[in-house]
């Protein structure tokens, strides 16, 4: 698969924010969580949107002397847009061409420590309007390029007659309310340090999708990133010119000081060097496996904490992030809901 092509995590990530482009925030610079990581497990959101400085290590690990040659070469900042099943609870799946920023990306895995930092987009919140099914009908949406500490803990709407009603965290970064009130809908979002935004009149028309700008952001301290070729990782400096951070548990809004933890990364869209892949995941076989394989391989494991049931009621039965095989998977996950077997 071509790095530089649209791929999971940044056409198809389970975070649910679609197509991203290269010349926008996060500027491809994104990774996926393990299911089993800490931060994807406290929330909010699976860590949907957070940010993580990611540092290549030389010395001391299983894949030691891997990172690039130049020491200002070898940390970046990357936004979580979508998650790993298959990755152990210690392992971040980077988009390649990010990974090549700290590491050439035909090594496929590096020693890294990594921590959370502040989302320092340069634009204003937005809203990405998914699903709408009119006034007074269902409602689905993604609040994205959240500053500060990135994740979103609380989404409500209001309308003209109405008090406040919240969404709820249906998958990733997606937000559901069965019964949106009358136009034009009000938006309030808290994010998970606490921060609040409001914006008025965010949606006009009746059954409108796209993407919307609140024109509000939460605060942040850092500079703001402006391109792909910037360093994303200027926000904070490198873990070794700091000393030891103040520790903090996970998920706090104490973002840019967040204990710092040792990791193994990997370059994904897989890279590979003289035929041998490299690269710990390269998304889902070109076709599935023959359905010749016994009964008992015929599963409904689900990825994450959501039912089988739930991702094919989301249409996600066939997204990348579902097709992914394993020696528990054959099939990929919620194979017999979802047909493949």
């Amino acid at each position: 698969m071509d790095p530089g092509s649209p791929s999971y995590g940044t056409s198809d990530g389970s975070c649910g924010y679609g197509d991203l482009s290269k010349t926008a925030y996060p500027f491809w610079s994104v990774a996926a969580l393990s299911t089993q990581n800490q931060f994807y497990l406290a929330g909010p959101a699976d860590g949907c949107g957070e940010c993580f400085e990611i540092q290549c290590l030389n010395s001391g690990g299983q894949f030691a002397g891997r990172c690039n040659s130049d020491p200002s070469q070898q940390s970046t900042t990357v936004m979580i847009s979508d998650e790993c099943p298959e990755c152990e609870a210690d392992h971040i799946d980077m988009q390649a061409l990010t990974f090549n920023k700290i590491a050439p990306m035909l090594n496929g895995r590096i020693d890294i420590q990594y921590r959370r930092v502040e989302c320092t987009p340069p634009v204003p919140v937005k809203v990405q309007i998914d699903g709408n099914s009119g006034t007074g009908g269902w409602l689905r949406l993604a609040v994205t390029t959240n500053g500060g500490s990135g994740g979103v803990k609380t989404v409500q709407v209001k309308g003209p007659n109405s008090g406040w009603e919240g969404l709820s965290n249906t998958f990733g970064a997606e937000w559901e309310i069965p019964n949106q009130p009358s136009l034009p809908i009000d938006l309030h979002v808290i994010s998970d340090s606490g921060q609040e935004i409001t914006a008025y009149g965010v949606m006009t028309t009746s059954g409108q999708t796209g993407t919307v700008s609140t024109n509000q952001q939460f605060a942040f301290s850092g500079a703001p990133s402006y391109s792909e070729a910037s360093s994303i990782g200027s926000t904070s400096s490198s873990p070794s010119s700091e000393g030891s951070p103040a520790s903090s548990s996970s998920g706090s809004s104490s973002t840019s000081t967040s204990v710092i933890q040792s990791a193994v990364a990997s370059a994904g869209p897989a890279a590979s060097a003289g035929g041998e892949q490299v690269s710990a995941y390269d998304g889902p076989p070109a076709s599935p496996a023959s359905s010749s394989s016994s009964s008992s391989s015929c599963n409904d494991i689900a990825p994450g904490s959501s039912t089988c049931a739930q991702q094919k009621g989301w249409g996600k039965c066939n997204s990348g992030f579902m097709t992914v095989t394993g020696s528990s998977t054959p099939h990929g996950f919620c194979s017999k809901t979802c047909g493949r077997c």
